[in-house]
C-alpha cells in the first residue's frame, strides 16, 4: 500500500494513495460536511456540500469525488467555504418543505416534544410518554392543569376540526405516573461537588433545580412561604390545582436530592454574602413578581379593597375569608378570574368582574373565562372603575363605560372613557387584580441596578446578571407572566449555569433549524385531507351545582380510552427524522434561513407503496435513493430498509 504526503489545514498529513480527499481528511481527524454522500455507495452525488479549497490554486473541488495526491495542500474550513456551503444549502432548501418540528412543539415555550409523547399515549405506552414530557417539563401534573396551552392555538388540526387536547393529554400522562406506584425519575449524572442555590420555589426555580440536579449539581431551594410551589400553591385555587398534585410534582425533586428551606426570605434571612460564605458556586434568582399593583382611583386604600393575590393567598393558606354577598373584581387576567370563581365558592351571592377592554383582549386563559361565565359570573367588558366610597356597611363604586381607541405600548387598543357613561355598583368587597410587579426592595439586597420596569436585569440569552455567579429568570426578570414561560426560563438558565459550573464559556445554545409549512392553516390542502374529522375528547367535569359549593377539582381529566382516541387525532406534523436529519443538522450549523414564502401546494404528495412512505416536498434530489437502487437492486424489504436509513431529509420513512 503506497501513501502520499499532503498538507491538511496547514499541517502535514499522510493517507493511502488513491482515496478521496474526504476519506483522507477523515483519516486525519478533519470532518468535512456531506449531504449526498454515503459510505456504502460507490458512485458520488453532486450537492457540493463537501467542497474544499486546494491552496495555492484557489480552486474548489468536491472532496467526495476528488482523489488525494502527493504534495497537495487542502483547506477544509474557512470563511469562503462557509459562504459557499451556506449558499448551497439555501439553494437546496428552496425546494424542501415540511415541518421539522410540529407547530405545537415550536410554540411550546419549554420545547416539549409533544408529537412524541402524544404518539406514546396513542400506543398505550404511558411510561414512555411521561419520560418524554419530563425531558423538558418537570411539573407535568401542574402544567397539565394550568398551562394556557399556546401549543393548542398552533395545532394544525385547526384546519380539520378542533385542536388536539394537548394539555389534557399531558395531565393524563402525569396522573397515570402518579397512580403507578413506581414514579418515573430521570437519571442524574455523577455528582460534581458543585453547590447551587435557588431563590424561589415557583415554576422557574423548581425547573432550574430539576435540570441542575440532572447535571449532578447539588441544589438548595429557598422560599419565603411556608411550603414550596410559589404562586402555583398560593395563587391558584384548589378547584383548578389540587394540593396533592402540587405535592406529587414536588416529590421527584426531593427524591433527586433537592433540599427545600422554607420561611426564608432573601435579604432578611439570607443574602449574597451569606450564600457565598456557605460555599455556593452559583445562584439562580426566581422569586417572581408578587407585589400587587394598586387601583389608582379615589379611596383606593379603603378597607374594602384587597389585592387578588392576597385574597387568593389567604384562601389557599386556609384562613377563614368572608367576602360578603356582593363581590366586585377589577381586572382581566387569570388572577381576576380565579378570585371571582373563588369568591363564588366562599358564599358570595353575586360576583361581577369589570374589565376595561373586550373579551378578545382579555389576558386570562380562554378556557377559564368560559368556566367563569358558565358559573354565572357577570363580566362587564369595556368598563372601568372611577371611584370608591363607603356608604354605611357597604361600598359604592362609580364605574364608566369605555371604547377602544388607538393601540398603546402593548399593541392593544387603548380604552378611552365614554362621556356621561358613569353608573354605580354596590359591593361588600372589591378585589383588585390589575397586575403584579417585582418588590423593589430586593434590588437593595442584590446590589444590582434594576431594569427600567423594576425587574432584575439579566442577559436575555444567558440569564446571567452583572454578578457572574448570579443568574435570574422567570417573573422577576419578565414581570408577571405565565407558568410555562417561567419553566422555559428555568430550563434555559440551568443549561447556562451548568456551563458556568463546569468552567466552560457561558453562552446560550443555538436553536435548531426548523423547516415549516408555515402558520397552522397554511399547509397544503392535501395535508389536511389526510385526516378524518373526529370530535375533540371531552373531560369529565363536575356539574354546576357541585362546583360552586366547594373547592373540589372541576375537571377529572381524560379517561384512558378517551386519551388513546384523542392521541390518535394527532396529525403527526413533525418529521419522523426531525431529530436525526442530516439536512437539518447542516442548516443549523450554517445558520440558514429558509427563503420560500409558502408551501408548494401542488407538489405535496404522500405516497405509501409496499413498506415505504414518500413525502415529495421533503425530497431535495440528493440521489442517494436512486444510487441505492442501482447498486443494491430492488431486493424487497431489505432495499426498502436501506432507502429509509440512508435518506438524509426524512422524505422516505417506514
Amino acid at each position: 500500500m503506497s501513501t502520499v504526503t499532503f498538507t491538511l489545514n496547514g499541517k502535514e498529513a499522510t493517507a493511502e494513495a488513491g482515496i478521496s480527499i474526504l476519506e483522507a481528511a477523515r483519516c486525519n481527524g478533519a470532518a468535512i460536511p456531506t449531504l449526498c454522500f454515503h459510505d456504502s455507495l460507490h458512485s458520488p452525488g453532486s450537492c457540493w456540500m463537501c467542497i474544499v479549497e486546494i491552496k495555492g490554486k484557489h480552486r474548489f473541488v468536491p472532496a467526495c469525488n476528488t482523489s488525494i495526491t502527493d504534495g497537495i495542500a487542502i483547506e477544509t474550513d474557512n470563511s469562503e467555504l462557509y459562504e459557499i456551503r451556506k449558499k448551497n444549502l439555501e439553494r437546496i432548501l428552496e425546494g424542501h418543505c415540511g415541518d421539522c418540528s410540529g407547530p405545537c412543539e415550536v410554540s411550546c415555550p419549554a420545547g416539549c416534544d409533544i408529537p412524541a409523547f402524544v404518539s406514546a399515549i396513542a400506543d398505550g405506552n404511558d411510561r414512555e410518554a411521561i419520560r418524554i414530557i419530563k425531558e423538558d417539563i418537570p411539573l407535568p401534573g401542574i402544567l397539565g392543569r394550568i398551562c394556557h396551552a399556546p401549543c393548542e392555538d398552533e395545532c394544525r388540526r385547526h384546519g380539520v376540526d378542533e385542536p388536539l387536547s394537548i394539555c389534557a393529554l399531558k395531565r393524563f400522562a402525569a396522573d397515570r405516573d402518579n397512580a403507578s406506584g413506581s414514579r418515573y425519575l430521570p437519571s442524574c449524572k455523577p455528582k460534581t461537588g458543585k453547590k447551587t442555590a435557588v431563590i424561589g420555589a415557583g415554576p422557574a426555580g423548581l425547573t432550574a433545580a430539576y435540570c441542575l440536579l440532572k447535571e449532578g449539581h447539588s441544589v438548595t431551594i429557598y422560599d419565603s412561604h411556608e411550603a414550596p410551589g410559589g404562586m402555583m400553591r398560593y395563587g391558584i385555587p384548589r378547584f383548578r390545582l389540587p394540593l396533592d398534585i402540587i405535592e406529587a410534582d414536588l416529590e421527584p425533586l426531593k427524591a433527586m436530592g433537592a433540599e427545600f428551606v422554607c420561611n426564608t426570605e432573601f435579604g432578611r434571612d439570607i443574602s449574597l454574602d451569606s450564600l457565598k460564605k456557605e460555599g455556593f458556586d452559583a445562584l439562580f434568582l426566581a422569586f417572581g413578581a408578587q407585589k400587587a399593583d394598586h387601583l389608582e382611583i379615589q379611596d383606593k386604600d379603603s378597607g374594602c379593597v384587597v389585592s387578588g393575590i392576597d385574597f387568593l393567598k389567604q384562601v389557599s393558606s386556609g384562613k377563614n375569608v368572608q367576602p360578603g354577598n356582593r363581590v366586585l373584581v377589577v381586572g382581566g387576567g387569570n388572577t381576576a378570574i380565579d378570585a371571582a370563581r373563588t369568591a363564588l365558592r366562599l358564599g358570595a351571592a353575586s360576583v361581577r368582574i369589570l374589565y376595561r377592554r373586550t373579551i378578545d383582549e382579555m389576558p386570562a386563559n380562554r378556557a377559564e373565562i368560559q368556566e367563569a361565565l358558565h358559573e354565572r359570573i357577570v363580566i362587564d367588558f369595556l368598563t372601568a372603575p372611577v371611584s370608591i366610597r363607603q356608604v354605611g356597611g357597604s361600598f359604592q363604586i362609580t364605574a364608566q363605560k369605555m371604547e377602544l381607541g388607538k393601540p398603546d405600548e402593548s399593541g392593544r387598543r387603548r380604552p378611552v372613557p365614554i362621556d356621561n357613561s358613569e353608573f354605580s355598583i354596590s359591593a361588600d368587597l372589591v378585589v383588585s387584580a390589575i397586575g403584579q410587579h417585582v418588590d423593589s426592595s430586593v434590588h437593595a439586597n442584590l446590589g444590582i441596578a434594576p431594569a427600567d420596569n423594576g425587574t432584575v436585569g439579566a442577559d436575555p440569552e444567558t440569564f446571567q446578571t452583572a454578578i457572574p455567579w448570579v443568574f435570574a429568570g422567570g417573573d422577576c426578570v419578565t414581570g408577571a407572566d405565565t407558568a410555562i414561560n417561567a419553566v422555559n426560563h428555568g430550563k434555559k438558565a440551568a443549561q447556562v449555569m451548568n456551563l458556568y459550573l463546569r468552567e466552560k464559556p457561558v453562552a446560550a445554545s443555538a436553536g435548531a433549524f426548523n423547516s415549516s409549512y408555515g402558520a397552522r392553516d397554511k399547509a397544503p390542502e392535501a395535508f389536511y385531507r389526510r385526516a378524518t374529522p373526529a370530535p375533540r375528547a371531552k373531560t369529565d367535569e363536575l356539574p354546576l351545582n357541585r362546583r360552586v359549593s366547594g373547592f373540589d377539582e372541576v375537571s377529572a381529566g381524560l379517561r384512558a380510552q378517551s386519551a388513546r382516541e384523542e392521541a390518535l387525532r394527532c396529525m403527526r406534523c413533525s418529521c419522523v427524522s426531525g431529530s436525526d436529519c442530516r439536512l437539518r443538522e447542516l442548516a443549523s450549523a450554517y445558520a440558514v434561513i429558509q427563503k420560500h414564502s409558502s408551501s408548494p401546494d401542488d407538489g405535496f404528495l404522500v405516497d405509501r407503496s409496499e413498506e415505504i412512505r414518500f413525502e415529495r416536498t421533503k425530497c431535495v434530489d440528493c440521489g442517494i435513493c436512486v444510487r441505492t437502487l442501482e447498486e443494491a437492486g430492488k431486493n424487497g424489504s431489505r432495499t426498502m430498509k436501506l432507502l429509509v436509513e440512508r435518506c438524509p431529509t426524512g422524505a422516505l420513512s417506514g
